[in-house]
């Protein structure tokens, strides 16, 4: 069934309003009708199955038969801390970790970042990007929009490493790969992750130091020198396949 988010000031009851673009899509693109069925979701983790009430020039109306939970969230609070990429590659990158189950996308600037927005340019780019991640809700089958959270620099961030488990750092200078042996405790106790991912021309090794002395785990990426944007959805899989539900634990299930 097709999939649409829908906020929930536009749910009352078991009856739900779509509007906008989406009920445009429902009524002119895919052409349903009455009695046709589709899945609603917000932003709590929540999915609905529905079914088409009536279409008409501003809404669709539809009535809420199923509540359920999404099953496709990972049990792993994925935080990704992004340093601004050139060009459209953030707005990819937003798409992506969305797909592979990221909790929060934290966009910040270091030494090397070329791209440096000013405020009001930054507020449209989180306006989109906020989209951009919805929209790929609908693809992935999730029903949780990644938080996005910006700071301004990376000192930002590393506050932040006390609330996660395991904080990553990845940085092509570095030879040795991500381990789990290198991860204190046992990895099935892992609850949270926070990976650091640099811009084009990569991390400092101040910013490395730094990063160190927070508690990051410093790690490369393997033998080929990979793209920013290819380094950061490699990144995610690997974090997600060690910790998350892309490996051991999701055959376990």
């Amino acid at each position: 069934m097709p999939r649409f988010f829908i906020k929930k000031k536009n749910m009352a009851g078991s009856l739900a309003r779509i509007t906008n673009s989406d009920a445009k899509h429902i009524r002119d693109v895919l052409r349903l009708k009455p009695g046709d069925r589709l899945v609603l979701f917000d932003e709590t983790g929540f999915s609905y199955e529905a079914t088409i009430l009536s279409l008409s020039s501003k809404a669709v109306e539809a009535s809420i038969d199923r509540i359920f939970t999404s099953n496709v969230e990972s049990p792993l609070r994925l935080t990704v801390a992004q340093a601004y990429l050139k060009n459209g590659k953030m707005d990819m990158l937003i798409r992506q970790v969305t797909e592979l189950g990221a909790a929060e996308w934290i966009p910040f600037m270091s030494s090397r970042s070329v791209p440096r927005p000013d405020h009001k340019r930054l507020n449209s780019r989180i306006k989109r990007w906020e989209k951009i991640a919805k929209e790929s809700l609908k693809q992935c089958g999730r029903s949780r929009t990644p938080k996005i959270t910006v700071r301004s620099k990376l000192k930002d961030v590393l506050e932040l490493a006390t609330t996660h488990d395991v904080k990553i750092i990845f940085s092509e200078n570095e030879s040795q790969p991500l381990c789990p042996k290198y991860i204190k405790g046992d990895k099935g106790s892992v609850g949270s992750a926070l990976i650091l991912l640099g811009p084009e021309g990569g991390f400092t090794e101040e910013e490395i130091t730094q990063a160190e002395k927070h508690g990051f785990i410093a790690t490369g990426m393997g033998p080929r020198i990979l793209r920013a944007d290819t380094a950061t959805v490699a990144a995610c899989a690997l974090v997600q396949f060690l910790f998350g539900d892309m490996g051991e634990k999701f055959l376990d299930k």
